[in-house]
């Protein structure tokens, strides 16, 4: 068959690795012939979607509140007219999810490809309000081909004893999004006087990317970590924006003060835990892993894939001297990358495996139309470039996102400025830098 992908490929070291490793796995291992179209709003006018079997949006471009600020009217249009498959990508499924609701339905999406585990999908995706969709449960990432054969130092040469990155989370996510946030700061608070060296952040603009962030977590003895996912899902959208105001009007209020006010009833409503691609990366790269207690998906078992350390810190001292023993860190990380990393179950490959019978499945079940003409290699790569508005488009915010965001300091100054904005600025601000960046 022939699919045509849409998605908003990044620069380089301008996003987390996982994006670009999602949308290069579909290309790469698919059985059939894959067209990808990058894009934000612009798609390429001599594109014809009539000559493609099927269609899929890759969750670069957000089928949620921000539907046609990533797709433009107009591919909205086409879309709804196509008559064969239409499949998404979806992460982050947390939010607005009946907005979510109404654009599939609007667009006419028959699949959907999403990380809410198999007994929480019919809650989040319920038949009455989705009737055509058929969901498949996916892992936001799997192990990175190109780690696997990447030269490591040693446990007891490396010049980090425990690294991390992350940012704060917004606060109507929940105790579990609030997590990646506290083991930062509680792991910096319990362990400045235990010897280790620690590279702990939270600031946004110090995260790191592409080459920068495989270097640093292969030069820890350690990382610690959190599932990914978040414990409360908001509906409506109502949860998210009483919450952003009060803590706006409330500069210095805790999460538990917002938990109190606002998050107890809605507390684990829906459990969208799931593992990290970073447990991926890490377990690739023989970096051993420090992780607060849960489930992983199944793929990490504790105290044989990483140490558990609990959420009340209790044993945060049997944490520090399994940390301070290289040797059983080393057992622990080529254990880890031998059951894990090397688990053909946890490869790119299989998943692609599995939305490629998927697709194949609905194809049939549905009897969906089947193109006579489709483009061939250099037609499909024709029509793009004779795209000249797209083309042009394209290139020219590519750039613009490589300066801005592609080099540590301008995106470490870029961020510190966003921060420093008064709320009312920001509201401004940001339909503003949404325009610029079409």
């Amino acid at each position: 068959m022939n699919i045509l992908f849409l998605s908003n490929r990044p620069t380089a070291n301008t996003q987390a690795a996982t994006v670009t490793e999602y949308l290069d796995a579909l290309v790469k291992y698919s059985r059939h012939t894959v067209h990808e179209i990058s894009m934000l709003h612009h798609f390429p006018a001599r594109i014809d979607l009539d000559r493609f079997d099927v269609v899929i949006t890759h969750y670069s471009l957000s089928i949620g509140p921000l539907l046609r600020h990533y797709l433009g009217d107009d591919l909205v249009a086409r879309l709804k007219r196509f008559k064969g498959l239409k499949a998404a990508f979806l992460q982050d499924e947390y939010r607005e999810i009946q907005t979510y609701w109404k654009h599939i339905n609007e667009l006419g999406l028959d699949l959907l490809f999403s990380c809410v585990p198999d007994d929480e999908i019919p809650k989040v995706y319920p038949k009455e309000m989705v009737p055509r969709l058929r969901v498949v449960n996916v892992l936001t990432g799997y192990v990175p081909d190109q780690l696997l054969n990447q030269s490591v130092l040693p446990i007891a040469s490396r010049p980090i004893d425990v690294g991390y990155r992350t940012r704060r989370m917004p606060f109507w996510l929940g105790r579990l999004g609030h997590e990646k946030w506290l083991i930062s700061q509680e792991f910096q608070r319990r362990g400045a006087e235990s010897g280790l060296k620690l590279d702990l952040s939270t600031k946004e603009g110090e995260r790191l990317y592409g080459d920068a962030w495989t270097n640093f977590v292969a030069s820890c003895r350690a990382v610690i970590g959190v599932e990914s996912g978040a414990s409360i899902i908001d509906f409506d959208g109502q949860l998210e924006h009483r919450v952003d105001e009060y803590v706006a009007n409330h500069p210095g209020v805790s999460f538990e003060e917002v938990s109190e006010l606002f998050l107890k009833p809605f507390e684990g409503s829906l459990r969208l835990h799931q593992i990290s691609p970073r447990c991926f990366e890490a377990a690739a790269l023989r970096t051993p892993m420090v992780l607060f207690e849960g489930q992983y998906s199944g793929v990490l078992l504790p105290d044989r894939h990483f140490i558990v350390l609990k959420k009340d810190f209790s044993n945060f001292d049997d944490v520090i001297a399994k940390l301070k023993d290289h040797r059983f860190l080393q057992d622990l990380a080529d254990r880890t990358y031998s059951e894990v990393a090397l688990d053909p179950r946890w490869s790119y490959r299989a998943f692609i495996e599995k939305v490629d019978d998927a697709i194949e499945c609905e194809v049939v079940d549905r009897s969906t139309v089947r193109v006579l003409n489709p483009y061939t290699r250099d037609q499909f790569d024709r029509a793009v470039y004779l795209s000249f508005n797209y083309f042009i488009r394209r290139k020219f915010a590519l750039l613009m996102q490589s300066l801005f965001l592609g080099f540590p300091l301008a995106r470490k100054s870029l961020f510190w400025l966003w921060e420093t904005l008064p709320r009312p600025l920001k509201r401004i601000a940001r339909p503003l830098a949404r325009a610029v960046s079409r």
